[in-house]
């Protein structure tokens, strides 16, 4: 089993140097002067260019006495093993960045309801710190973004999920906020100073069915018997402004929420609704240096100024 894998890693060895011979070749059209350029015999590089004719069954070069020229098979062959070559090398100086941690990836996931803006400073700190900081930042509802934080597809997960099943999470809350109704700057119920909820009957309710809380407000609703004119459904967060500000109802969400100028955020008086956003990683998984980093940064920030509920209630 060993002899056949060193002899599998013995030809992927050849191949390479046979590439880069017969590209020295193409460049120079000149055996002697691609065999100075590569540093090596000329029969060497005689030899090893013939056995990559052999392997790809036809001759690569055509010699007329001092002239050398690429036949249509060299011609047809040079770009791909260019691209080989390039690719080999590249795979070699990412490795060897990675282990001199000149390249630092993180894998993260966010829930659809959370606002990058309010981990944008951190990202960059991050950045600033780790010049070779490569990020893969992935959305989902968030039982999908937790689950792939189990599965190992991403070291750290930022959410605003309630209930954690798995014993080996671990989860650092970061700051807790209230739901508030959004509505056009324009709209009846955008210029109270706050509503209740009563004031929402006939309304037009935007809702969000992909959040961590969805069917709360609803429920709150039919709890107590008032009834709304309809609702219209988002599937993206970035629609809710949009939607709202064009007058196509109004929405509860995250004071955190990002909405254009057109919208207000109107503080609800009969319903304390909240939600608490939390870091979440798995317990005993070795960090990389990156999601170390961010955990440091995300559990220093000062949330105050989204932690709006809670400050209003210490007040």
């Amino acid at each position: 089993m060993n002899n056949r894998y060193r002899a599998r890693g013995q030809l992927l060895f050849m191949e390479l140097y046979q590439i880069r011979y017969f590209l020295a070749v193409c460049g120079t059209l000149n055996f002697t002067r691609a065999a100075e350029q590569c540093n090596v015999a000329q029969p060497s590089l005689t030899r090893a260019v013939k056995k990559l004719e052999d392997e790809l069954g036809g001759e690569l070069f055509r010699r007329e006495r001092s002239r050398t020229h690429l036949t249509e098979l060299g011609r047809t062959m040079r770009p791909f093993l260019q691209q080989s070559l390039d690719s080999a090398m590249a795979a070699k100086a990412q490795a060897e960045s990675y282990g001199r941690n000149e390249t630092a990836p993180l894998h993260l996931g966010i829930s659809a309801t959370i606002e990058i803006g309010i981990l944008l400073p951190a990202l960059r700190e991050l950045a600033r710190a780790m010049p070779g900081l490569k990020l893969h930042l992935v959305r989902g509802p968030a039982k999908e973004a937790m689950q792939q934080l189990e599965e190992g597809e991403s070291e750290l997960c930022v959410t605003a999920i309630d209930e954690v099943t798995w014993e080996r999470i671990d989860q650092w809350p970061l700051f807790t906020e209230d739901f508030v109704l959004f509505a056009g700057s324009t709209h009846s119920l955008g210029s109270k100073g706050a509503v209740e909820l009563s004031d929402l009957k006939g309304q037009q309710i935007i809702t969000r069915p992909y959040c961590e809380h969805a069917g709360t407000f609803s429920g709150l609703l039919k709890e107590q018997q008032i009834s709304v004119d309809g609702y219209h459904e988002l599937s993206d967060q970035a629609d809710l402004g949009a939607s709202v500000g064009a007058g196509l109802g109004v929405g509860l969400a995250p004071r955190s929420s990002h909405v254009p100028e057109s919208v207000v955020a109107v503080p609800i008086k009969d319903a304390e609704l909240r939600r608490t956003v939390s870091l979440f990683a798995v317990s005993g998984r070795r960090y990389s240096p990156a999601a170390s980093g961010l955990i440091h940064l995300l559990r220093a920030a000062d949330w105050s100024r989204h932690a709006v509920a809670e400050a209003r209630a210490s007040a």
